[in-house]
């Protein structure tokens, strides 16, 4: 079963600024493959950000809709698919 985590980085003023997409494979949290996506749908460099909280994934692809017409979904699971493989290394 895969397990994914979705956490929600907020800028200066609050609102969200980036989505850090994990999964969760293995025992190893340091060893989980990560993405992280601008709410532009671009990814960005992994950080060290603290998160303001975690959100389900369809909150997530909610995020990148607005800046992604509607394709915040469709990015999500390029991001998981990409993940998915290299936890398979």
């Amino acid at each position: 079963m895969e397990r994914w985590t979705f956490l929600i980085i907020a800028g200066p003023d609050g609102s969200a600024l980036q989505i850090r997409v994990l999964l969760r494979a293995g025992d190893d949290p340091a060893a989980w493959p990560t993405a992280q996506l601008a709410l532009d749908g671009t990814e960005v460099p992994v950080c060290e950000a603290a998160h303001d909280f975690e959100a389900p994934e369809w909150k997530a692809a909610q995020l990148l809709d607005g800046a992604t017409s509607g394709g915040g979904q469709d990015q999500i699971d390029r991001v998981k698919d990409r993940l998915r493989v290299s936890a398979r290394v």
